[in-house]
């Protein structure tokens, strides 16, 4: 699966002392997320701007994370542009460099007092340059340590993002399985005492219990398609108690597969996350 944020420019203009919200960041950059090529909705993205200076103009990083529908992620940061509209700069005319006075000089003469004055001002003025270019570095490796953190951060909100989704479509299968035994257990004490109104009782109460579930899971189709198919068996077995073992063994066929499935995305993920920790 391949996940791409995409963006026609890689910076935006940030107002000075204004806030963007992510709406208008995302319009700026005319920013668009595909999944194996196709479109996909914006909801799952994070914007992270801590790093962006509103009451000082310059150039920061704004990191952008996006969520695709199988838990992967990708990342992109942009470049924010705070401007300040109203400074203008000082268009007064440069006063003319005065003419050099022309002196004569002998040999035995000691240098006057305006040669002195002059060759102080050159010293002050390159210890002013080397003071601003060990400033200007300063700023650059301060600003690669933001950057650093900021992406940083990024990636350890996605992980934790992903790690909850984890967490809770493993919950919700252990509810299906449960089920599954519950499910199970009902057939056994039908097929020993052939009671069948203790046996729907039994698949009534499973199958509120499997409606509860399917609400709980709406945002994970594949498991949806594997509670489904529980209600479905329950279903028929309602209908035909005699044929319960064939339905339940056909259920278990199709659920066997669809767990083959999940461990082969828990072993994906397994993977982009050590390729994450490696970079």
């Amino acid at each position: 699966m391949t996940l791409q944020i995409n963006t026609r420019v890689d910076s935006i203009t940030w107002p000075f002392n204004q806030n963007l919200t992510n709406q208008e960041i995302i319009s700026q950059l005319e920013l668009t997320v595909t999944e194996n090529g196709h479109l996909i909705s914006n909801d799952n993205l994070s914007i992270n701007k801590k790093a962006v200076n509103r009451s000082e103009a310059g150039v920061y990083p704004v990191i952008i994370t996006a969520i695709g529908t199988n838990n992967e992620y990708a990342t992109k940061k942009i470049q924010a542009w705070v401007t300040d509209k109203n400074n203008v700069a000082d268009s007064a005319p440069h006063p003319a460099p005065a003419k050099p006075a022309q002196y004569t000089s002998s040999p035995n003469k000691p240098a006057s007092p305006k040669k002195k004055s002059k060759k102080k001002i050159v010293y002050i003025v390159l210890g002013i340059l080397v003071l601003l270019i060990a400033i200007i570095f300063g700023i650059s490796a301060c600003q690669a340590h933001n950057d650093t953190v900021q992406n940083e951060q990024a990636q350890s909100n996605a992980l934790n993002n992903t790690n909850s989704k984890l967490d809770n479509l493993s919950e919700q299968n252990k509810q299906l399985m449960q089920q599954n035994k519950e499910l199970q257990s009902a057939i056994n004490t039908y097929k020993q005492d052939q009671n069948k109104e203790e046996l729907q009782n039994q698949l009534n109460q499973i199958k509120t219990e499997n409606e509860q579930l399917k609400n709980n899971a709406a945002n994970n189709q594949a498991l949806q398609n594997q509670i489904d198919q529980l209600g479905s068996t329950i279903d028929q077995i309602k209908q035909n108690p005699n044929q319960a073992d064939s339905l339940l063994d056909q259920m278990k066929n199709n659920q066997n597969e669809f767990m083959q499935n999940l461990n082969a995305t828990f072993q994906k993920l397994v993977s982009d996350f050590q390729q994450l920790i490696g970079q």
